[in-house]
């Protein structure tokens, strides 16, 4: 009993300043100066702990002068806001972070509107959820940023979408050189190698200067989120309703055909070699990634 009580205060005693030392350094962080969330707040709550994962990640672009903004609600020409999670302000540009704390598989392709999560279920069955395409979120965030500061074309502004280390994201082609789809793990050479393009893309006190415009956009008041809520629920309520109206009347004509094991369009393809040379089939858009392959006739 006394060996086993002794084991106990020994690993207490190496559990707790790890413990300890996370909760102090969460306090001490730009995170939570700015946003004000507690430290268990932000470990449970999906979104949050998302962000913060961003920002520990690059917190030592702050010894370099960087700036990092959080939950920036800007406002657009409609009247409406939108919100960036991440901001960072650096002298070798801007660059915007759309956070996606999400698990499973990622499929999707830069011009699709939406994208799929596919996360593993009993007995070999799959969940497939569709969320919009970051990188399409991410657009309407840069040029809202753009706008708002009054940047020349020669800043470069850096749109990246990171989602968490428990994603397995397929290989996405990107046509613009400054998108970039990433995870926690490889966050930090993302940026390094969007920052040596132009190292001096912007002057310490231009920085200051957007740091200072961008902050007040972090500090709106409840009233504003929660009129923010609404503004995208009542978004996507007509989304819903459009969409209906136009599958009922036409029997669903509109639809796409989409890949049953990632949820990517299926695309029709013609066999290059084999017996069956020249023979048509539908094919995953996703490949090589994922191989599903059906008949004209629906014969997988």
């Amino acid at each position: 009993m006394e060996v086993r009580y002794m084991l106990l205060l020994a690993a207490l005693a190496l559990v707790c300043p790890f413990l300890f030392g996370r909760k102090r350094r969460y306090r001490a962080s730009a995170y939570c100066r700015m946003t004000g969330n507690p430290y268990r707040l932000t470990m449970e709550d999906k979104g949050r702990f998302g962000e913060y994962q961003i920002y520990r990640r690059l917190a030592a672009y702050e010894k370099k002068d960087a700036g990092f903004l959080f939950n920036c609600y800007l406002p657009k020409r409609s009247g409406e806001t939108t919100e960036v999670d991440v901001i960072m302000l650096h002298t070798s540009g801007i660059y915007v972070f759309e956070s996606k704390n999400y698990s499973g598989r990622i499929f999707g392709r830069e011009e699709e509107r939406t994208w799929v999560q596919c996360l593993r279920k009993g007995q070999g069955s799959v969940l497939k959820e569709h969320f919009l395409n970051p990188l399409l979120q991410n657009q309407a965030h840069v040029a809202q940023v753009r706008r708002l500061l009054g940047l020349r074309e020669q800043v470069p502004v850096y749109s990246l979408a990171v989602f968490s280390d428990r994603c397995t994201v397929k290989k996405i082609s990107l046509s613009d050189p400054d998108r970039c789809v990433t995870t926690w793990r490889r966050l930090r050479r993302a940026v390094r190698k969007f920052a040596r393009r132009q190292p001096d893309a912007l002057t310490r006190e231009e920085v200051e200067t957007f740091y200072g415009r961008l902050y007040p956009y972090t500090q709106v008041s409840e009233e504003t989120k929660q009129e923010h809520i609404r503004n995208l629920q009542r978004r996507r309520k007509k989304q819903g309703i459009f969409r209906r109206i136009l599958a009922w009347p036409f029997g669903g004509c509109f639809r796409k055909k989409r890949c049953p094991w990632c949820g990517a369009l299926l695309v029709r393809r013609n066999v290059r070699q084999g017996p069956r040379k020249g023979a048509a089939f539908y094919g995953c858009s996703a490949y090589p990634a994922c191989r599903y392959t059906r008949s004209l006739e629906g014969r997988p």
